[in-house]
């Protein structure tokens, strides 16, 4: 394609930049995005959107901002795609509060946040250690009518665990189950690795053992896999 033995149209260069963001091919992404724009060629707000990602997710905010201001100058509107870009990359980084101006943001445009918004933010805020923030935006999420995620309960587990929060950490569990949010792999893995990497060993086999307790939904299977997960530490 690039050789000049087939030309490639506009079309299959956006496909291009689309299947290399997602699969974060980030020379191959760039590579398609310049060639698309070097032959004159408009990209679309879907083939933005897919640069914002792939800049995100590897922590390039200077390039994710050339960009979005290649979209306003060039008359472009962001979508919830674009803004959620945005906050996931700003959420990892060292000024992880901006994420949440990003949704101020989007809110303030008139923009619905997604479930995947709000993840975003709890998670930045989980990750730093401030959890009264992500608990305060958990209520926010709620009063916005979004129904929470296993991921959203298993940020709080985890970030709970790793602060030796564990009493915390199975209340979230609990509220699961009260509410009806189906618990998955991570969520008990988060419990028992922590214990084990706290040197509490010990706490960490009676979790296990009193699991069908806390939690009589919880197949055999998955204690047995626990165990097992515990041999391993």
């Amino acid at each position: 394609i690039y050789s000049g033995v087939i030309e490639p149209h506009a079309v299959l260069l956006k496909t291009l930049v689309l299947v290399n963001s997602k699969c974060d091919l980030l020379m191959e992404t760039e590579r398609a995005f310049l060639e698309l724009r070097r032959k004159g060629s408009s990209p679309d707000i879907t083939t933005l959107n897919a640069m914002v990602s792939i800049y995100g997710r590897r922590q390039m905010i200077t390039k994710a901002n050339e960009i979005m201001n290649f979209m306003c100058d060039s008359g472009f509107t962001p979508t919830l795609t674009t803004y959620n870009s945005l906050m996931y990359m700003y959420s990892r980084s060292s000024n992880f509060e901006k994420a949440e101006e990003v949704l101020r943001d989007i809110l303030a445009k008139g923009i619905k946040p997604d479930v995947i918004s709000f993840n975003t933010v709890i998670f930045a805020y989980c990750r730093n250690g401030q959890m009264r923030d992500a608990s305060r935006v958990f209520t926010e999420m709620k009063e916005h009518g979004l129904i929470p995620d296993v991921i959203t309960y298993n940020t709080f587990v985890a970030s709970y665990a790793a602060d030796a929060m564990f009493v915390e950490a199975i209340d979230v569990v609990q509220y699961m189950i009260k509410h009806g949010c189906k618990r998955n792999e991570s969520t008990y893995n988060s419990i028992v690795d922590w214990y084990c990497k706290l040197n509490r060993r010990d706490e960490a086999i009676m979790f296990v053992n009193n699991l069908r307790k806390l939690d009589p939904h919880v197949s055999k299977e998955e204690v047995c896999r626990l165990s097992e997960r515990l041999t391993k530490k």
